[in-house]
């Protein structure tokens, strides 16, 4: 399994027609079908760590935003 950051569309039951978008860390199958998703978070050992992290949310930005559910 691998996976990555991406944008990803979510929706409050409570309030379903006011769509907002989280950057969550996203799991795909052997052939890249997303699997799930889960709060991303941010932290490492070092600066160093926290520098990728925010690289790879930075190229989340460049894909497609996955929609809940999909």
């Amino acid at each position: 399994m691998t996976w990555n950051l991406r944008l990803v569309e979510m929706t409050d039951p409570q309030y379903p027609d006011d769509p907002y978008i989280e950057i969550r860390e996203v799991y795909y199958d052997q052939i890249g079908k997303p699997l799930g998703h889960s709060v991303a978070t941010m932290g490492g050992a070092d600066k160093d760590e926290i520098k990728t992290y925010l690289q790879w949310a930075m190229d989340a930005l460049d894909k497609s935003v996955l929609h809940f559910g999909e």
